[in-house]
């Protein structure tokens, strides 16, 4: 849900911004991308194609799994990314701004010629379209990152809410293999946080690797019953 906010409000968001990129280093990974002078969205397909031109030359096969946090930015709570916050040193006058800043909004939906009659209060969630925002869930995704090798993936990545898994193997099935139990794994975690990943946005590509060409039956990765393809007209 994108929120239209006033200009004035938007000016004194970006000020607000400049100053909390100063602590990016205490909380963000390096993979985590937006917001930062240095991790724009080609820096983050960079880091993939180069990590996948290198390996390719090993003859080792790569697949990499795009997932996408569904209804993000409305999912956050206020008082656990307050939490984060202050395990990664945020200074008092920082946390107490984006808390106040947050705190006792109330929201009303209109679209088209409809519109809801009155404003709802809201407990929960950063707006949406408002600057300070990819960077707020930058920071609240940042757990996800702390010991990320537990994954059994070779590189996770994020670009604020859409995620990429990247496992490397001597083969497309073993990759399949691997990704659908990080991804298993990455979906009870971000569980844990009120948020799920958005299946109809999933979507699974196998790199080519030297003179192997892409076949449509390459091994599928797997979420319970549904089953993700790669789908090779799309690529």
């Amino acid at each position: 849900m994108i929120s239209l906010l006033p200009t004035l409000s938007k000016t004194i968001e970006h000020v607000t911004l400049t100053r909390m990129t100063v602590f990016a280093p205490n909380c963000l990974s390096p993979l985590q991308f937006a917001c930062r002078q240095g991790y724009s969205p080609l820096d983050a397909v960079h880091l993939i194609l180069k990590k996948v031109h290198k390996v390719s030359n090993d003859k080792l096969y790569s697949s990499a799994l795009f997932l996408d946090v569904q209804g993000a930015f409305d999912k956050v709570p206020h008082h656990r990314l307050a939490q984060i916050m202050t395990t990664n040193d945020f200074p008092p006058y920082l946390m107490d701004w984006v808390q106040s800043y947050l705190s006792d909004r109330s929201v009303r939906i209109i679209d088209g010629a409809a519109s809801e009659p009155s404003f709802t209060p809201t407990q929960v969630g950063i707006l949406q379209g408002s600057p300070l925002s990819p960077f707020l869930f930058n920071v609240y995704g940042s757990p996800l990152y702390y010991n990320h090798q537990r994954l059994g993936v070779d590189l996770m990545i994020s670009y604020v809410d859409d995620y990429c898994l990247l496992a490397i193997s001597v083969s497309w099935q073993w990759n399949a293999i691997t990704l659908t139990a990080a991804r298993s794994q990455l979906q009870l975690e971000v569980n844990q946080g009120g948020m799920n990943f958005n299946l109809s946005k999933t979507e699974l590509f196998h790199f080519p690797c030297g003179k192997n060409l892409l076949m449509a039956d390459l091994s599928e990765v797997q979420f319970g019953e549904h089953h993700i393809a790669n789908d090779v007209e799309q690529r």
